[in-house]
């Protein structure tokens, strides 16, 4: 036997174990040398001495290595170890006691098995926890700090989460761009509720100003004629604008408090106290106590508070549209008292004639002057040319040519040929005119606002089936992405389990895109390959080795193989069986594999013997062997254990798996027909399985379960398999 050289692949990462591994390496092959070179049994058990000394050195670092890592399973590593060094015990007690080259073959085959089974299963088990705890002392690399936060990120996230992550960042991202512009509309939704609100707040301070204008004039005519005449009117009047001043308190009570500043408090407070006493004045005109003077100044000092409150509405922190409409509504409002002044004072020219008064005549006609230009500069061309048109309609034309008049008399020093009703009526049709102007730019402000409403509700709510869909659909592809990854991923994982068992028929038919995906694949179809070369490779050596073996040893190979074969089935016998069930069970007890058993017994057999002769019962038990030759494994053991009850072992196999092939025996045995001198025979089989669990010590109580699990089988009706 050649020696076994020293393999990189073998390392565990900590130097001082790797060469405590390659020494023991080193005394297992001068034990094969010595054999070879034919060395006297002492120096073979010198080596040996010094390889179990080594071994418990060994042993004691290893021990201290993995208490320093806190590794969870060293108290089974602390059994292996105990457990071989009382095998070791007993392999030189073996070596003392025979002077034999076979038996020293047989211990150095067995310390190599031991070595190569300690250094890749066992040691090889805790070398990532020795890495993970930083005692690894062979191929360390300084990582870069990126190399290392994705190590980290491996460890700490799992596939599917960084999948979903990847999706969720942007989104996230994209979820605060729309919960800022979603936050944005509500700020805009809110402020045109707000200016709604202020909207319906001009509304009724022009509704109740110009109810109060047409009360005072109401209230002078009624004081002018002596208390004789528009009392009916002034009545009605008098409740118009009661109800004007309920609406106007009742909007103000309802206003944001952010809308109300410094200036527009002060006039409200002031409207307020010169509204309450409305009532008073009132009584004062009804008992005849007051003067038109006196009336006038108190409606007049009313009038200009409320329209007082439009300039503290334009010096508030609003929309500038909205700002600009409050100031065009202020101007027409303004425009329009100073035609009610002007009326009040044309009538007192025309009926006094009082000379002195014709200077404060023109000046309310130069205030209207420029407050049409203001109107004008704030307005569009749109409400420019609808200025004009109004400006040049017959009433402002009729209005214009009597102030032509009035002022050409008051150059002239003639009489004017104009009478006050005339003059009155005309001026009233400019007034409701412009009172039409006012409430038509009121309904064009609270459109506006309610268009800016309705179009941020729209916008939020597009938003939010947007940021639905764009969640809904991301949801949806991170789950599509994570299962075309997880999913070959698994079945990479599945099939390289497979290959580690010794599987090797498991092939990739999908095609993937040329990706990491596509060459883990390929790698592992290279390994399949390469894998499956080598079995057979060793196949062929064993065969080759086999065939050496028979030539060499020709005379001693017939009793040995008659003396471990069924001479009738060519099957293994009982005593073979036993010999490898119990090497067996040691392997299964050591390294927790799975291990299962079945028993095969022919039903009705002596029926057989008994109708058709004991040649074709033989025949029988022959042509059973082959169906299940056919299809038991190579590493399965197969044994004739009675006369017609056949055990087959199956290492490295589940129940379920046992199941399966018992099945297919059982099927295959009641399909096959044996054929003899024109003689159709067909026959059945019982069988019984079971599988090794901790519980079970010896190998005859697992042959006693499959044995009761047969028996059930007969009882049941015999030609079925039964799991004990």
């Amino acid at each position: 036997m050649s020696n076994i050289e020293w393999n990189d692949g073998m390392s565990v990462g900590v130097e001082s174990i790797d060469e405590d591994h390659k020494t023991l390496l080193l005394l297992i092959n001068e034990i094969n040398d010595a054999i070879n070179n034919g060395s006297t049994h002492l120096v073979i058990i010198g080596i040996f001495e010094k390889l179990e000394k080594h071994v418990k050195k060994h042993f004691s670092k290893e021990e201290l290595l993995l208490e320093q890592c806190n590794y969870g399973d060293i108290e089974e590593h602390k059994q292996q170890h105990l457990d071989f060094l009382n095998k070791i015990h007993e392999l030189r007690d073996k070596l003392l006691h025979s002077d034999t080259v076979e038996v020293a073959k047989e211990v150095h085959l067995f310390l190599f098995n031991w070595l190569m089974t300690h250094i890749i299963i066992d040691d090889m088990s805790y070398a990532q926890t020795v890495h993970d705890n930083g005692l690894a002392t062979t191929s360390k690399t300084k990582n870069s700090f990126l190399s290392q936060l994705l190590c980290n990120i491996g460890q700490k996230i799992t596939l599917n989460k960084r999948i979903f992550l990847s999706a969720f960042v942007p989104i996230i991202s994209f979820m605060s761009l729309c919960i800022f512009i979603f936050w944005q509309s509500f700020v805009h939704y809110n402020s045109a509720q707000q200016l709604l609100g202020l909207s319906g707040a001009i509304r009724n301070i022009n509704n109740l100003s110009h109810n109060l204008q047409i009360e005072r004039d109401l209230s002078s005519q009624y004081i002018s004629s002596n208390y004789q005449e528009n009392y009916t009117r002034l009545t009605e009047q008098r409740f118009n604008t009661d109800t004007a001043l309920n609406n106007y308190e009742k909007n103000l009570s309802l206003l944001s408090p952010p809308l109300i500043n410094d200036g527009m408090q002060l006039y409200i407070n002031e409207s307020k106290g010169l509204l309450v006493s409305l009532n008073e004045k009132r009584q004062t005109i009804d008992e005849q106590l007051s003067n038109v003077n006196n009336m006038q100044k108190y409606y007049q000092s009313t009038i200009e508070t409320l329209l007082n409150l439009y300039d503290g509405m334009i010096l508030l922190d609003i929309e500038g549209d909205f700002s600009r409409n409050i100031t065009v509504i202020s101007v027409i409002i303004d425009l329009k008292e100073a035609v009610r002044k002007e009326r009040a004072l044309g009538m007192n020219l025309l009926e006094n004639q009082e000379y002195d008064k014709y200077q404060l005549f023109f000046q309310l006609i130069g205030k209207q002057e420029g407050l049409s230009r203001t109107y004008n500069s704030l307005t569009s061309n749109q409400k420019n040319i609808e200025w004009k048109q109004l400006d040049s309609s017959k009433e402002f034309n009729v209005v214009k040519q009597i102030e032509a008049d009035i002022i050409r008399s008051s150059t002239d020093k003639t009489q004017i040929e104009i009478s006050s009703e005339q003059w009155f009526k005309s001026m009233t049709s400019k007034i409701d005119l412009l009172e039409q102007l006012t409430k038509q730019l009121v309904v064009n402000t609270e459109t506006s606002i309610n268009e800016t409403i309705d179009y941020q509700q729209q916008l939020a709510y597009s938003i939010a089936i947007i940021l639905l869909f764009i969640i809904i659909m991301t949801l949806v592809i991170s789950w599509l992405l994570a299962k075309s990854i997880i999913f070959p991923i698994r079945r990479i994982t599945k099939a390289m389990i497979h290959l580690s068992q010794g599987y090797r028929n498991l092939r990739f038919t999908n095609h993937f895109a040329h990706d990491e995906i596509s060459n883990i694949i390929n790698a592992y179809e290279y390994s399949r390959r390469k894998l499956l070369q080598a079995d057979i490779a060793a196949t062929l050596t064993t065969v080759k080795l086999t065939i050496f073996e028979d030539q060499k040893e020709d005379e001693k190979e017939i009793p040995l193989s008659f003396s471990s074969l069924d001479r009738l089935t060519g099957v293994m016998n009982r005593r073979k069986f036993n010999e490898l069930a119990e090497h067996e069970l040691m392997r299964v007890k050591r390294y927790k594999h799975g291990l299962a058993l079945m028993i095969i017994d022919i039903d009705n057999f002596k029926k057989v013997n008994d109708t058709y002769g004991l040649a074709t019962g033989d025949r029988v038990l022959q042509e059973l062997c082959q169906v299940c030759n056919a299809n038991v494994r190579n590493t399965d053991i197969f044994a004739r254990i009675g006369g017609e009850e056949f055990v087959i072992l199956m290492p490295e196999t589940k129940i379920q798996q046992a199941h399966a092939l018992a099945e297919r025996i059982c099927t295959s045995v009641e399909n096959h027909t044996v054929i003899i001198n024109d003689t159709k025979i067909k026959f059945s089989v019982s069988v019984g399985v079971t599988a090794w669990d901790e519980s079970i010590g010896v190998m005859s109580y697992l042959l006693e379960k499959a044995e009761k699990a047969v028996y059930a089988a007969k009882v049941d009706g015999q030609n079925r398999v039964v799991i004990k």
